[in-house]
């Protein structure tokens, strides 16, 4: 943390206009967290104001790192503490690029420190810059769904500002509400005939055919395929199949059925890049390996899972208004386990979901069907 500091990520921030990737490779190393708890712990014994010293940079630095929970692998992935950066450190620019105004416009204005500043109109004011600038894909406004995951996580740290008494307004109640209608919520539902004629569109191709197979017979979340290994496939004794064991979010363990023909074209990519086939509980390469061997990056994995369906050029894939994203194959999984008689307990458990209304809402036109009135009529009565 030399080369930037915490202390200058200000003028960065001002410098690089909207490119945060140095800026945020710095406030994901976790090494100057324990410098601003030894800070917290004697201003605690003194009977001081925790963050009374605090800068806005230390802030938000604190807040994506704040520990919540004993185990470590229950705390915050690092996909997750960037895209909170992400967008905390939009807010912050947009504020310091305000500075002189709001040096004009509020009272007693202190210097150094911008979220002390704010007022509940800037609030309002960032709110109607971010639903309305030309910030989205393609030059256009933010989606709906975008826009409300920002104002979200925007909410969440103004109300920790205020109740750990950073600041003294109680801004995150001036956010206006972002709530998706139904007809704003992305539709990401993907059938059987869809995947099936992608996957067979690449039956040819060991590297593709088994990525997007893993994807949808498992379930799994991108990010969990790229980093799985290949010694935490094992053979279960007691069933005969394969099974593949990890760690997903929020540290939960899963434990997921490999059918035959999918372990048969997980072997069939093994071999293409020309690694093992055998199973070895300590070898901890990656079970899909780069061309390099090494593991994917979640997110090149995932750009790069975008990249092959969209060339199928298949009517399901160009007729919709949207690109389909690994997530889709969630929602498959849990729309195929469905037809297939599965329980939405049991598909709420195999997707790792803590909420059964984020399983039903994957269900929810599935749901709709089985409920329709007219499978009720009689057809012959007409």
């Amino acid at each position: 943390m030399q080369d930037l500091s915490l202390a200058n990520i200000r003028t960065e921030v001002r410098k690089t206009k909207g490119d945060f990737n140095k800026i945020i490779s710095v406030m994901l190393d976790t090494t100057y967290y324990d410098v601003l708890e030894e800070r917290n712990e004697h201003h605690q014994r003194k009977n001081e104001g925790m963050f009374s010293d605090f800068t806005d940079e230390e802030m938000m630095y604190y807040y994506i790192h704040q520990r919540k929970h004993i185990r470590k692998n229950r705390e915050r992935k690092e996909n997750t503490k960037t895209e909170y950066l992400r967008i905390l450190l939009q807010f912050y620019q947009y504020a310091g690029e305000s500075e002189s105004f709001l040096r004009q416009d509020v009272e007693n204005y202190i210097e150094e420190i911008i979220f002390k500043n704010l007022r509940p109109w800037h609030i309002r004011n960032y709110q109607t810059y971010l639903s309305t600038a030309l910030l989205g894909k393609g030059g256009k406004p933010y989606s709906p769904a975008t826009l409300d995951a920002k104002m979200t996580i925007l909410k969440s740290f103004m109300k920790w500002l205020h109740e750990t008494k950073y600041i003294q307004h109680p801004l995150h109640k001036e956010v206006l509400g972002t709530s998706l209608s139904e007809q704003e919520i992305p539709n990401r539902d993907l059938y059987y005939h869809e995947v099936k004629q992608i996957l067979e569109y690449y039956k040819d191709h060991p590297i593709n055919h088994g990525l997007l197979t893993m994807l949808a017979m498992t379930g799994l979340r991108v990010q969990e395929i790229a980093k799985a290994s290949w010694g935490n496939v094992y053979l279960d004794s007691f069933s005969g199949h394969y099974r593949l064991k990890g760690v997903g979010k929020g540290g939960k363990e899963f434990d997921k059925l490999l059918h035959p023909s999918l372990y048969e074209r997980i072997l069939a990519f093994r071999e293409r890049r020309r690694v093992h086939t055998v199973l070895n509980i300590s070898d901890q390469g990656p079970l899909f390996p780069t061309k390099d061997g090494g593991y994917y990056q979640y997110k090149n994995l995932s750009n790069y899972i975008v990249r092959i369906i969209e060339r199928t050029e298949l009517p399901c894939v160009k007729e919709r208004t949207d690109r389909i994203t690994p997530h889709y194959f969630r929602h498959f999984y849990a729309i195929y386990s469905r037809q297939q008689g599965a329980d939405i307990f049991l598909i709420q458990k195999e997707l790792g979901h803590s909420d059964r209304k984020t399983t039903e809402r994957y269900l929810e036109k599935v749901l709709q069907r089985e409920q329709e009135i007219g499978l009720m009529w009689k057809e012959q009565d007409f």
